[in-house]
């Protein structure tokens, strides 16, 4: 039923093309088509659809801002939704390879190269070349390709030292005046400072600001890898 879908889904995007300009997914789709024996999508071999749907990173670009037969069209087309599908059944097929399953785990790596000396060791590894031929060899993950920095002195660490103004927020008809700040992996271990800079702003506005305790990872990198079970208890968890 699935492969049904996607040469049905494939083939009105070959006769259209609108979205040749977003992401990597509707290229590699008509490179395929063009370079198959038929020039059609039924001569595309089903595994090669499996490259499509790696390049797709479920943005709904193309669902949102280009594609001209998403509902009401009676060719009712989801691309995104689609491409989730698959990867979905391939989670419960097939799993997911360690690479994968690694690079997904955002709380459990950013925990272990957050750790202090371990954090400046990482990071100095990462800046090597040597460092990222091995992260290339053993994870997958190009040696060009860029990498974030990892810091021991998390968002969540300074904000618990930061001392916050002692005004009360003031209330309007639009807001109650107080924002619950969700760090994120990135914000909260690769990049604080951008956080300190966001409170910074709304302090100065005297907007009260609360950081979520407990937070974890919101679930999206589990999502992207077919594993909506996840993603799920995840965000179950932070709200």
């Amino acid at each position: 039923a699935l492969f049904k879908e996607l040469e049905r889904a494939f083939d009105i995007c070959h006769g259209c093309r609108r979205c040749v300009s977003l992401c990597n997914a509707f290229p590699v789709l008509f490179d395929k088509v063009d370079e198959s024996s038929t020039g059609e999508v039924d001569g595309v071999a089903h595994e090669a659809y499996w490259e499509v749907v790696d390049h797709c990173y479920l943005c709904d670009m193309c669902y949102l801002s280009k594609c001209p037969y998403v509902p009401p069209h009676p060719w009712n087309l989801d691309f995104p939704h689609l491409m989730l599908r698959a990867k979905a059944v391939r989670f419960k097929k097939q799993g997911a390879s360690f690479r994968d399953r690694v690079l997904s785990s955002t709380d459990l790596v950013g925990s272990l190269a957050g750790i202090p000396v371990v954090a400046e060791v990482v990071n100095a590894a990462n800046r090597s070349a040597t460092g990222r031929r091995v992260l290339e060899a053993t994870l997958g993950v190009h040696r060009n390709a860029p990498v974030p920095s990892y810091h021991s002195d998390t968002f969540q660490k300074r904000q618990a030292r930061h001392r916050a103004p002692d005004a009360q927020p003031v209330a309007t008809a639009e807001t109650s005046g107080k924002v619950a700040l969700f760090a994120t992996c990135y914000g909260n271990r690769n990049h604080p400072g951008m956080n300190e800079d966001l409170v910074a702003v709304l302090e100065h506005n005297g907007i009260a600001i609360t950081t979520v305790p407990g937070e974890k990872c919101c679930g999206m990198p589990r999502l992207e890898l077919g594993d909506p079970d996840s993603a799920e208890k995840l965000m179950e968890h932070n709200l």
